[in-house]
């Protein structure tokens, strides 16, 4: 397949990150990538080789969905070891490679799929086999089977008809197949001639027939390396004699032509770098009268707006003395590559007819963003409609720049989407656990003989500083209880909420508002054990101001939505199990499940704002500790409280949605610890003969309860 076709659908598919997140998938993910190997067209798979992560072989090849960072390693058949992967379907369901037989030590080229098919493509002739190209469905590949310096043949697999050879050229003895169209339908290579020249052969799979594209013998060597989807136009390498490279396009109709070069005398040398999906246009480099290297774009019809050459020469900075074209868009109106500035430092360029060659940074400058002081080294890919750009910073990390928008590094940016959306997901569990066991913490303070009442208030303040955001958290809450049987104590509590966590990447705050309902019922079960069982139901609206870096510049999209949470707990007390040292000590053991709802939103506002799918999150969480009170005079008593929790969950919800304008993604959550411990110590005031106060401070190990909070509660009993 065509160079180009394996980034034309970036901008279409339903991840963001596609080359880009691959490269920074070492620091994204924590592992040591050797290097991206493939890639899908719309990105959102890739082909990793990793280093040293397998006894038997020096790389292990993995199949990473790059805005997750799931991984799926290939793993050979057990008659197998030694596996090479060398590419990736468009659609990025398979990988081909190469892998040797344990029995016999052949290598012999293979396809695995994500469904679990792992098919051995086997020998021909008898002869070991590699992969070159594969169809956009998987369903085709091609490559070369060899056994040099004796045997050399270019080789057609497919799921239905199995292995063969494309043959030969008359009177020639070797062959070579390189890359195959999209649909399958053609291959393009080389094959040698009677007296061992290479030419360029295309073979097709309907006709099984191989094409000598050089038939009248123009140039002493030739390669088709490129090819549109439909296989009508074919793009490669030749050269004459001493001359160096230079690049030819084929149709049925033209046949090979030299595309030419950029200098006045048509002798220098011209590399191909991609070609349009249809085939139409090309660009490389090639080298000037000096020698000096050149950006080109080729036009296989020309422009005759302006009546020029179909070989364009794209020139350079300002003051530099090198450029290289890389990519161009549908129509052939923009170019991009990288060309070097006066001060001798690469830099990332778009041209058009318009505006000439201009840095990535000058062009969003000059469309209205504010990057700073950002630089790019390099434009690798441009989309179809010539707006957006993909490339390598000069400090190294890939970017996304946009027109009239501004430019951002793909992986950053989408840690502040799953940090934004994990804190608006996380505060509905957060606030309910802190209110089932921080507010309404201590039921056996409560309980109530038959027909006594009691009312109170409670207001906890506190503080937390999680993975990604620390910041407030406070709740006040007013109850009414009511003994409804000897043993048996029936509450009902409402109260308002209020969190606001700022952000640690670039920025920005989540805040929340809301209310709640909570019910519960304490009931004697027998001596001293007491069960409490009890709800939780809550709404808040969440407005968010999600900071991320425009360039070298923080920028910002606001957005607003709601959530719904709800919650049960089943709590067991030993009131009063033991006493030592006049101290009470109360055992419990508690199971809770909280459950919470984000409605979908839009960002306003800034460059890059998100539109976020609803989401949703729960929480299991077990909990052992005990209760201790000591009294200190007639009307003080002193209070502490020791627990251990442990939340089965050991991830937060994922987060998906759309960059706007850009693409879709999918994110996973966040590893979260499953356990920590909580402690708390305080003191209780009898206040008059049917009031008591009382103030507690909690303090807990890093987990999903605030890092430190105070209680206060006010109870009046009637």
């Amino acid at each position: 397949m065509s160079l180009n076709l394996r980034k034309r659908n970036f901008f279409q598919g339903t991840a963001l990150c596609g080359i880009f997140c691959a490269i920074a998938a070492s620091t994204a993910f924590g592992q040591q990538i050797t290097g991206a190997v493939a890639l899908s067209d719309n990105g959102a798979t890739a082909l990793e080789r990793v280093y040293g992560q397998d006894i038997d072989q020096t790389y292990v090849y993995r199949v990473v969905d790059v805005a997750t960072g799931q991984r799926i390693t290939l793993l050979p058949d057990l008659l197998f070891k030694d596996i090479t992967a060398s590419n990736l379907s468009a659609n990025g369901k398979s990988v081909i490679g190469t892998h040797r037989n344990i029995d016999t030590g052949l290598t012999s080229a293979f396809v695995w799929t994500k469904d679990g098919n792992y098919v051995d493509i086997g020998l021909l002739e008898g002869q070991q086999t590699t992969a070159s190209g594969i169809s956009a469905n998987g369903s085709a590949v091609v490559g070369t089977a060899s056994n040099d310096p004796v045997y050399l043949q270019g080789y057609y697999w497919s799921k239905e008809n199995g292995i063969r050879g494309i043959g030969y050229l008359d009177g020639g003895s070797k062959s070579s197949a390189r890359a195959i169209s999209a649909d399958g339908s053609t291959v393009v290579g080389w094959a040698d001639t009677l007296n061992g020249d290479r030419h360029a052969v295309m073979w097709i799979a309907d006709e099984q027939f191989l094409w000598d594209l050089d038939q009248n013998s123009l140039y002493d060597q030739s390669s088709a390396d490129l090819v549109s989807s439909d296989g009508s136009v074919i793009a490669g390498a030749f050269s004459i004699g001493s001359a160096g490279n230079r690049v030819f396009r084929w149709t049925e109709l033209t046949g090979m032509q030299d595309i030419g070069d950029v200098g006045t005398v048509n002798s220098g040398r011209t590399y191909l770098n991609a070609m349009s999906e249809d085939g139409r246009y090309l660009v490389g480099n090639s080298t000037v009268d000096n020698n000096e290297i050149r950006a080109f774009r080729y036009d296989a019809i020309g422009d005759s707006a302006s009546n020029s050459a179909p070989m364009r020469n794209l020139g350079v900075l300002e003051g530099g003395n090198y450029s290289n074209a890389k990519d161009v868009s549908d129509d052939g109106s923009v170019v991009v590559g990288q060309a070097r500035d006066a001060e001798n430092v690469d830099r990332g360029f778009r041209w058009t007819e318009d505006t000439g060659m201009q840095t990535v940074e000058d062009w969003l400058a000059k469309n209205g963003a504010n990057i700073g002081n950002f630089t790019t080294s390099s434009a690798d890919f441009v989309s179809a409609d010539g707006k957006i750009i993909m490339g390598t910073a000069s400090d190294y990390t890939a970017y996304i720049a946009r027109l009239g928008s501004g430019i951002i590094n793909p992986e950053k940016f989408l840690q502040t989407v799953g940090g934004t959306s994990g804190v608006a997901v996380g505060y509905g569990i957060s606030n309910a656990n802190t209110i089932m066991f921080g507010a309404q913490g201590e039921p056996m303070r409560n309980l109530l003989a038959t027909g006594q009442k009691s009312v109170w208030g409670t207001f906890d303040g506190g503080y937390d500083n999680g993975d990604v955001s620390d910041g407030g958290l406070g709740l006040g809450e007013f109850g009414f209880g009511y003994g409804i049987a000897d043993g048996v104590t029936a509450r009902l509590s409402g109260g308002g909420t209020f969190t606001k966590q700022n952000l640690d990447d670039d920025g920005g705050d989540v805040r929340q508002r809301g209310f709640y309902l909570s019910p519960e019922v304490s009931a004697n079960v027998g001596g001293n054990i007491y069960v409490t069982a009890g709800g939780y139901w809550g709404r808040g609206s969440i407005d968010s101001h999600r900071g991320y870096l425009n360039g070298a510049v923080t920028d910002f999209s606001d957005g607003s939505t709601n959530s719904e949470t709800w919650g049960a707990k089943l709590r067991f007390d030993w009131l009063n199990a033991v006493t030592i040292n006049d101290t009470a000590i109360t055992p419990y053991a508690a199971l809770s499940y909280t459950h919470t709802k984000v409605d979908g939103f839009a960002e306003t506002n800034g460059s890059f704002p998100v539109s976020y799918d609803g989401s949703e999150d729960h929480s299991t969480v077990v909990r052992i500790g005990a209760d201790f009170v000591r009294p200190l005079t007639e009307k003080v008593r002193l209070l502490a409280k020791a627990e251990a929790d442990y939340q089965f969950e050991n991830r937060t919800a994922s987060t998906s949605g759309t960059i706007i304008g850009l693409s879709d993604f999918n994110l996973d959550g966040q590893d979260q610890k499953q356990f920590w411990l909580r402690g708390g110590v305080g003191a209780e005031f009898d206040v008059g003969k049917a009031s008591t106060a009382s103030v507690m401070v909690n303090a807990t190990t890093q987990g999903q309860d605030p890092d430190v909070w105070v209680r206060t509660n006010l109870t009046v009993k009637f």
